[in-house]
């Protein structure tokens, strides 16, 4: 009962680290309770067949049917639209193939597939989950990308309402988005489901922290440490400056950065700062990255404030607070304002010296008092925690579906029988 035959459509690169953290992860727990998984991704590279195979391989292995299609970048708004309909087209043979009755839509690009699906499939038409995952038209807006009267800002936002409209389930990152899109009433479709992290792996990395601070050279240091790319959303200049000032007021403070993206940014950014010798910039897989987590004394995100990040759940975050790690965050980010307290971390409402001075003394009294690490894991553990929150939110939310679906057939049977009997 309930089991789902589930198509899940994700406008990224199976080799992007965050599928593996966000689509994967979640996607694993719902195959190990029976429902059929396939997976559907947008590739940026040419893979060779042996790789191809490889990848289905380890998926199947885990109980997920993966199938690619090429992704296309330029011209932006003709390549998107190019790639939205070779998805329809594809999601439609497979879900007619395979006999799926579920397609769960990864943002809004997926979305516009899925609509484009249903339509095609007027005659017998899956259900839908739109993962909204964030305010994309508004991001874009605030990024200086897009006008709010531009034809990709229109598009995006007749997209979005209609997936909303039109949704069996619908997935948000935040409470405070949660609010923004549905007011305070009761919604029994939409389920906030933030970003969240492998906690036992984390865990289990414990082992290694002083091991790594030798391999790194960092016995004595006190080690902020940044997961994930640069730019963007990101404020490298200002996780700079913050490193400049906080080494100036702990001189034993080492910058410990991890990431699969470009690093010309930062490593600019520090050298301006005159802090050469102190970091440490490196790339870490996914199943390695516990291990240099362990190493650190505290994390550092820091985002630049926009209305649209209202949507926003930082992967790191959860990340940083499951491997005992207080966070040090901008402040006005989903919602953070109420989960980051002064036991677990500091947030940054304004970007001067005399704010960094007094956000790098909270977190070395937090990186040294005795209890902060199991408060921080505590709190990932009730709050981010993958397999205590994540997937059982997901798990929740295809059983709504079936549920509703089964109450509406039988009210659907009843009204027949009733209409047969007079």
């Amino acid at each position: 009962m309930g089991r789902r035959r589930a198509l899940y459509i994700c406008y990224l690169s199976l080799e992007d680290p965050l599928v593996h953290t966000q689509v994967i992860a979640y996607l694993r727990g719902l195959a190990s309770d029976g429902h059929d998984i396939h997976l559907l991704t947008f590739e940026t590279s040419r893979l060779t067949a042996e790789r191809r195979g490889g990848l289905r391989r380890a998926l199947a292995a885990e109980g997920i049917r993966w199938h690619g299609l090429r992704y296309h970048k330029s011209p932006s708004l003709p390549a998107t639209i190019y790639d939205t309909l070779a998805g329809a087209v594809v999601s439609t043979a497979l879900i007619l193939r395979h006999r799926l009755d579920l397609l769960h839509a990864r943002s809004h690009v997926p979305a516009a597939m899925a609509l484009i699906v249903r339509a095609l499939l007027w005659f017998r038409q899956p259900a839908l989950i739109f993962d909204i995952r964030g305010l994309m038209a508004e991001e874009y807006e605030d990024a200086g990308r897009w006008r709010r009267d531009s034809i990709p800002f229109r598009l995006t936002k007749r997209v979005e309402r209609a997936a909303i409209r039109r949704a069996d389930g619908i997935v948000v990152l935040t409470e405070r988005v949660r609010r923004e899109l549905f007011g305070e009433t009761l919604d029994r479709r939409v389920f906030v489901i933030p970003c969240c992290a492998d906690l036992e792996s984390l865990a289990g990395a414990n082992g290694d922290r002083l091991r790594v601070r030798r391999e790194l050279n960092l016995d004595q240091a006190l080690v902020m440490a940044y997961v994930g790319k640069f730019g963007g959303w990101y404020m490298a200049h200002e996780m700079a400056r913050f490193f400049r000032v906080a080494r100036s007021e702990f001189g034993n403070l080492h910058f410990l950065i991890l990431t699969q993206g470009e690093r010309t940014d930062i490593e600019n950014e520090l050298r301006r700062e005159s802090v050469d010798g102190a970091f440490t910039i490196t790339s870490a897989d996914p199943d390695q990255m516990p291990r240099y987590l362990a190493a650190a004394d505290f994390g550092i995100s820091f985002i630049r404030p926009a209305p649209s990040k209202a949507s926003s759940s930082p992967t790191k975050v959860g990340e940083y607070l499951g491997a005992g790690l207080p966070v040090l965050s901008t402040a006005g980010v989903g919602d953070l304002d109420s989960l980051i307290s002064r036991d677990v971390g500091s947030l940054v409402s304004e970007h001067s010296e005399p704010a960094y001075r007094r956000a790098a003394a909270a977190m070395a009294r937090l990186a040294t008092e005795p209890n902060t690490r199991e408060r921080c894991r505590e709190l990932a553990r009730r709050e981010l925690s993958l397999a205590a929150v994540g997937i059982p939110r997901y798990r929740a939310l295809y059983a709504s579906i079936a549920e509703r679906e089964q109450t509406e057939a039988s009210g659907s049977s009843a009204r027949q029988s009733a209409a047969e009997d007079e």
